[in-house]
């Protein structure tokens, strides 16, 4: 005799969860409705005319969920959130019906009535449809499952059953799958594989089962065991059935945000503001002129509620002569609006004209649709407006955009594209522009992470053939140069041998070995910067710096005279630093725009692959680490030995000591803003004139490998090097570095479109967390205080930085690994 197999389950009465019902998708095809014989009709009622039911267009929907026992409701209708309907679409939504699985009855049935709002107030049903919680075994229904759906009709407990019936091998198929992903038919790996390319071909080929008709993908909660049917024992419920004096109530909730209907609302009242014939000379009232003000202000790439966009669009004409408002008019266009989009197109041109920061926002990936692309040629012109110099400083994020113009335009051929046209057009009567959109395209050509590197690949095509005869020999050799030292780099890493010995390899390879062509060659534009010709690499003064990358250092010959030392690295990924640099760089120039030089060193940083890369070298320079190593831990002392002056109070001149000041105060805020980590006194450099400057930029946007970084890298040997926390020239510190704070402040929006640009570019750090990046910059701008309210929180974050212990702890422990490794 057999002894029957363990039957574990758990009783419903046990659960006290809610139930929940994920909606996964919606698939097939619409029946349309005839359009109406006369136009009585669409008089009567305006909104049919655009309806989806006489349009060939996306549906807009939402779907209506609730549960029904005994021909009744159980609860009020929840609902998903609105969307559009193109015939296969996915919504992976949860809704959560107010009613736990102890509660319901054994006749529960899952009524759902697919919505189509196509006025305001006004829907009609796409379809409904019905499923059983409990089977004819009284386990409760678990996993996926597949329903018909009733087309022009609403959900019934009695007249829309969804469970498919029929004997077509397609939904026999779908069954097997079912019991197969539930593990209740045994796996085969060799024959599950053939199985499933068959299973394939079959569903392309069938046209029975989706023909004409609408199927709803729903996933129904999943337990570890089955749930069997059990009904709870409730004295309360008893009373209630007793006495039959109290009801069930069914109450909506008024807080719901984003209804759907609201939702339609507020999109098709965009169109009755356009039948007034004095639409254009709208103008808010007082209320609505100080909302429309605070979203202006507010930062790029914020996101408005529909009442916010509606308000935007209702007074375009009135905002019309504010530049600040028109990238917020077009975030707030339905650019798959006919209407709106002829509209905000026929508007666009007699807008006031844009910035060029404000333009660099119209280029991100916000304006990617194929509607929007006369938004990226306005932007586009607003560019030609920069000179050569400035649109260095937006190259790198620019060749970011030009990916953008690829993704739903479906251009055959990149010179269609409006931005690259443009950058090519420029760089082919400027080589310095040239060869930086050469190496920035070279580099993104060849990520590996990119799928967009066949895209840059074809751009550095058109950028080749565009340029003169001469210039192409010069990106060429630029290249070949580069080629030829990360050869050579990468053998010498693969020497297992002392560093002297591989200095000793590099110099003889550079003037007798393999590589002695790289000592003598003809003026050649050094890639890292195109201003330089050099001639020739220096052997006897080319060396291989400590690092676990070996970093080579090489002194060129150059064609006007002096000699420039550049670092070149493999195998670490300098983007990251490029981009920084580039910010710096930029940064530095905003400031010099208002008068304020704070004597910045952004020197140059050039990726030349994935994990390849040229640094220019700043000479003479040396580490804080090793100048107060040398001078008894004070900064004074160093520069007193390079440049005194007895009678100056502090003993050196006062240049040198306005330079020191001035130097930390913008080196201060810069990182700050930025979130550079990793700060410690080996990536501080001073030279001899004053001037401090960070290298290294492994880790930004508040990311540090050490616990509980100060603010701001302010340590108290740069304050004993102004004179003390209560010198004049440490209040002057202050002073500058409130004033270069708020006037970066007010190029927010530059700042912040530039890193919105990068946010696909592969940079682990950025692509990470792509909003949050953002955001972060944005929180460190303090945007949302006033300039004497932001001058005040910095100040007492440099107080904070300078009082903090830890930091010094660290520097400590940092010291003492920095020996032990050497």
């Amino acid at each position: 005799m057999k002894v029957p197999k363990e039957f574990k389950f758990f009783y419903s009465c046990d659960i006290s969860l809610k139930y929940k019902i994920k909606i996964c998708g919606l698939k097939g095809k619409k029946e349309r409705e005839n359009a109406p014989e006369t136009i009585n009709k669409w008089l009567e009622d305006p909104f049919l005319k655009n309806s989806s039911l006489y349009k060939d267009k996306p549906i807009d929907i939402y779907i209506c969920c609730t549960l029904y026992s005994n021909g009744k409701p159980l609860c009020s209708p929840e609902q998903t959130i609105f969307m559009p309907f193109r015939g296969d679409d996915r919504w992976d939504q949860y809704i959560t019906i107010p009613i736990r699985h102890q509660d319901l009855p054994f006749d529960t049935k899952i009524v759902i009535t697919i919505w189509d709002v196509y006025a305001p107030l006004q829907k009609i049903p796409i379809g409904g449809t019905c499923f059983n919680v409990f089977g004819r075994s009284r386990v409760e229904r678990k996993g996926r499952h597949k329903l018909f759906v009733y087309q022009n009709t609403q959900g019934n407990d009695d007249t829309t059953p969804g469970q498919i019936v029929g004997k077509d091998e397609l939904y026999r198929l779908e069954k097997l799958i079912k019991r197969y992903e539930r593990n209740l038919i045994p796996h085969v790996d060799w024959l599950d594989k053939f199985a499933s390319i068959e299973i394939d071909k079959i569903s392309k080929n069938s046209d029975s089962l989706n023909k004409n008709s609408l199927y709803l993908t729903i996933e129904l909660p999943e337990f570890e065991l089955p749930v069997l049917f059990k009904q709870q024992t409730c004295q309360l419920y008893k009373s209630i059935i007793q006495t039959q004096k109290r009801q069930l109530v069914i109450v909506n909730d008024n807080e719901i945000s984003d209804h759907p209907c609201e939702q339609k609302y507020h999109r098709l009242n965009v169109y009755s503001y356009d039948k007034d014939k004095d639409h254009k000379d709208l103008k808010p009232n007082s209320s609505e002129l100080r909302l429309l003000n605070k979203l202006i202000k507010t930062p790029p790439n914020t996101h408005f509620t529909p009442i916010e966009s509606l308000l935007v669009w209702k007074f375009r004409y009135f905002l019309s002569n504010n530049k600040k408002a028109l990238t917020k008019f077009l975030r707030s266009v339905e650019w798959n609006e006919t209407i709106q989009k002829n509209e905000a197109n026929l508007i666009l041109p007699k807008w006031e004209a844009i910035d060029v920061a404000d333009a660099l926002e119209l280029l991100s990936n916000a304006f990617t649709q194929k509607n929007t692309i006369g938004v990226r040629r306005y932007a586009v012109d607003i560019l030609r407006k920069a000179d050569d110099e400035e649109l260095l400083y937006y190259l790198l994020q620019l060749v970011q955009a030009t990916k953008y113009e690829m993704i739903e335009t479906n251009y055959d051929h990149s010179s269609e594209s409006p931005l690259i046209s443009f950058l090519i057009e420029r760089a082919s009567k400027n080589f310095k522009l040239a060869s930086r959109l050469y190496w920035y395209i070279t580099v993104d050509s060849v990520l590996k992470k990119s799928s967009f590197c066949n895209h840059y690949k074809t751009v550095g095509e058109e950028l080749h053939r565009s340029l003169s005869r001469d210039d192409q020999q010069k990106i060429t050799r630029q290249s070949q140069f580069i080629s030829r030292l990360a050869k050579l780099s990468e053998e010498l890493k693969a020497m297992n041998i002392l560093r002297e010995k591989k200095i000793e390899k590099l110099k003889y390879a550079l003037s007798d070995g393999d590589y002695k062509d790289l000592s003598d060659f003809p003026p050649l534009p050094l890639p890292v910067d195109p201003s330089i010709e050099v001639i020739g690499i220096i052997p006897d003064k080319s060396t291989i710096y400590k690092s676990a990358k070996s970093p080579l250092g090489l002194k060129l010959k150059t064609k006007s005279g002096p000699e420039y030392g550049i670092i070149f690295k493999t195998g670490d990924d300098m983007r990251q630093d490029q981009l920084i640099i580039q910010l710096i760089s930029l940064m530095d120039r905003l400031l010099k725009k208002e008068n304020l030089d704070l004597k910045l060193t952004p020197y140059q940083v050039l990726a030349t692959a994935e994990e390849d890369g040229v640094v220019e070298m700043v000479q003479p320079s040396e580490a804080m680490a090793s100048v107060l190593n040398k001078y008894d831990g004070e900064i004074l002392k160093y520069f007193k030995v390079h440049h005194p002056d007895p009678e100056a109070p502090l003993g050196i001149t006062a240049e040198v000591l306005d330079t020191f000041v001035k130097s930390c105060a913008g080196y201060c805020v810069i990182t700050y803003i930025l979130g550079i980590g990793d700060r410690h006194l080996d990536n501080l450099l001073l030279t001899p004139n004053g001037n401090l400057f960070h290298i290294d930029f492994g880790y930004i946007l508040g990311k540090d490998p050490k616990i509980l970084p100060p603010p701001m890298k302010l340590c108290k040997e740069m304050v004993i090097g102004m004179g003390g926390e209560n010198s004049k020239h440490y209040g002057k510190f202050k002073q500058l570095c409130c004033e270069a704070y708020n006037i970066l402040r007010n190029s927010s929006h530059l700042i912040i479109n530039l890193f919105a640009l990068m946010i696909d570019a592969n940079i682990p750090t950025i692509s990470e967390e792509r909003e949050k990046s953002i955001l972060r910059v944005q929180e460190k701008l303090q945007l949302e205080l006033t300039d004497q309210e932001a001058a005040n929180s910095l100040l007492q974050l440099l107080n904070d930085s300078v009082s903090a212990l830890f930091p010094v702890v660290v520097e400590y422990v940092h010291k003492w690994y920095q020996y032990w490794r050497n």
